[in-house]
């Protein structure tokens, strides 16, 4: 469970993504403690925490949990993989950041720290920014579109400037990785292999900018195919929000549009999909809960939908798919419904029982 996201640091001079590995390091050379291990003991706390505010505000906001299983919030991410990454700790820590700036009662100081743990978490993963701006503006009570709040949106710039300095200017190269690897084998070699898989995160090729990938190169359909199935996972999301949190439900199209517009904008350059729907979906499902202000920016519109919508919602998001990264195809999208890996599992315990 060695997370190589988690050790690059700035050993070979500033480079994105590096405070926490930093950190690590500096620990790792002034105390006792072994970085791998403590990785380790690190991410379980975080994967425990995470489970525990799942089930706490679940069962306390009495949610639905049937919302869970969707392909794009936790199936594909536990059958991939793809759990055991810097995720974990984005959300965990989206929490703290939401408490701490509930807990402040003068503005002024609520955009200082705003700003500042926003910064130290971009430092860590730069996407941080895109998933937590819309949220971070509902939390701040920002009601309207007016200069008076405009100017409000302004003072989180220092945030957005820190996000395009690291996200466009320190990159990183392949002589800077192999500084960053090296300096790791003093604490041991045993996890070497892990950790020098890291490479493909400062490697910048076409094949991570959504329109000159291959498959969609030669299938120009397949990207169209892309931005439906993102709509049709926007409809499921917004009927479980609508039904889930009827008291702010005015709110919630626009706010959640803003959250998908995040989420196909950094799917253009990233090829992690699986990864931007379900951090983007918990960290949205987690601000209508913290969130107590009615009071935002988005736009109010309000209507109803039948309940048969929302019942029969339960069973349709057994049967959507989500690419995995990297491309789109029916095949794909058939390939990771929940229906399907539900089947699997049962057939294999058939084939076990027989």
């Amino acid at each position: 469970m060695i997370i190589k996201g988690f050790y690059i640091n700035y050993e070979a001079g500033f480079i994105r993504r590096g405070l926490f590995g930093s950190i690590l390091f500096f620990l790792a050379n002034n105390t006792p403690i072994n970085p791998f291990k403590f990785q380790i003991i690190f991410e379980i706390i975080l994967i425990i925490l995470l489970i525990y505010f799942i089930i706490k505000e679940f069962y306390k906001n009495k949610l639905e949990p049937y919302i869970l299983f969707g392909s794009f919030m936790l199936i594909n991410i536990i059958a991939r993989r793809m759990f055991f990454t810097l995720d974990v700790l984005l959300i965990v820590y989206f929490l703290f950041q939401l408490y701490v700036i509930s807990k402040i009662k003068t503005f002024r100081l609520k955009i200082l720290i705003c700003n500042l743990m926003s910064i130290f978490m971009i430092l860590i993963h730069e996407a941080y920014f895109v998933f937590t701006f819309f949220p971070l503006l509902y939390l701040l009570n920002i009601s309207s579109l007016k200069a008076k709040n405009l100017k409000k949106i302004v003072l989180i710039l220092p945030s957005f400037i820190v996000f395009i300095i690291v996200g466009i200017c320190f990159n990183g190269r392949n002589m800077d990785i192999n500084i960053i690897i090296n300096s790791w084998k003093e604490f041991g070699t045993e996890h070497m292999k892990t950790i020098s898989d890291m490479y493909w995160v400062y490697k910048s090729t076409d094949e991570i900018i959504m329109w000159k990938i291959p498959i969609f190169k030669k299938h120009p359909i397949y990207l169209l195919g892309f931005f439906l199935n993102a709509c049709l996972i926007f409809l499921c999301m917004f009927i479980y929000l609508k039904k889930n949190f009827r008291f702010k439900s005015n709110n919630i199209f626009s706010f959640l549009i803003c959250q998908y517009i995040a989420i196909l904008l950094i799917s253009l350059i990233a090829i992690d999909y699986v990864r931007w729907f379900w951090l983007s979906n918990m960290i949205t499902i987690f601000t209508l809960i913290y969130v107590k202000s009615s009071n935002s920016y988005f736009t109010r519109i309000n209507f109803e939908l039948p309940n048969r919508i929302y019942s029969a919602n339960k069973y349709i998001i057994l049967f959507i798919g989500l690419p995995l990264g990297g491309s789109w195809s029916p095949t794909q999208f058939i390939y990771t419904m929940p229906i399907k890996y539900l089947f699997d599992f049962g057939n294999r315990i058939l084939l076990y029982f027989n």
